[in-house]
């Protein structure tokens, strides 16, 4: 043990001490944008590692405090989805930021489709276990609908979760739900998707649309509006 984490306890990286901060400080646009900067610039560095050119465009964050504080009480986070990992073509990258995932889905020549590609800032339930239980999907899209949010898709499922692991711990719908992801399909079907507590994800063609039970949800998106 060094005198450092004698007197101090265990070093932390940058990015640790980043989200640490990020939970003890009151929530601001301008923290909600030096934040992301730096998940993304560490997610960044680990893809440049790998050989892979890339470089991510991070918007400021567009709400106001009140915004973030109403969405917060709502029990809603606020992710980001960079535009250069938005696509299904571009979901293989997240396998190499979180080689855990190890799905089918991520891989370059993958089968799940996004009916629409969304980036940018973006809000959804950041409840572990999945809403909208004991849902059919259509009962599904009409809930979504009513709330005036999109069903999410699977990259914003996978960055969802990801960022809950990092804030909270956990990954969404690691202990026992499963989610239909409204916003993308394999083989004509949407799919459902869930975490393991160790980082796997579970991907599948949801073949039985009026099926619905208590560990079976849905989540939803909302791409902010700035005031």
């Amino acid at each position: 043990m060094t005198m450092r984490e004698s007197n101090l306890g265990p070093s932390i990286s940058p990015l640790e001490k980043v989200v640490r901060e990020f939970g003890t400080t009151p929530h601001t646009p301008e923290l909600y944008t030096s934040t992301f900067q730096a998940i993304w610039s560490a997610n960044q560095e680990i893809l440049n590692r790998a050989g892979i050119a890339i470089e991510f465009s991070i918007p400021e964050c567009p709400l106001t405090k009140e915004q973030l504080l109403k969405l917060e009480k709502e029990r809603r986070s606020v992710g980001l989805l960079p535009r250069e990992l938005f696509t299904q073509e571009s979901r293989r990258f997240m396998a190499i930021i979180w080689p855990q995932m190890q799905s089918h889905s991520l891989k370059e020549e993958n089968t799940v489709t996004n009916k629409v590609n969304r980036s940018g800032w973006f809000n959804y339930e950041s409840a572990i276990d999945a809403p909208y239980p004991n849902t059919t999907e259509k009962s599904l899209k009409n809930a979504v609908k009513k709330e005036k949010r999109h069903g999410m898709n699977l990259n914003e499922y996978i960055i969802a979760s990801q960022d809950s692991k990092l804030f909270t711990g956990k990954y969404l719908d690691e202990t026992s739900t499963w989610v239909r992801l409204l916003g993308s399909r394999d083989g004509g079907n949407v799919v459902d998707a869930r975490f393991n507590a160790d980082g796997y994800l579970y991907v599948r063609s949801s073949r039985f649309p009026r099926y619905h039970s208590s560990h079976l949800g849905g989540r939803s998106s909302e791409v902010p509006k700035a005031a």
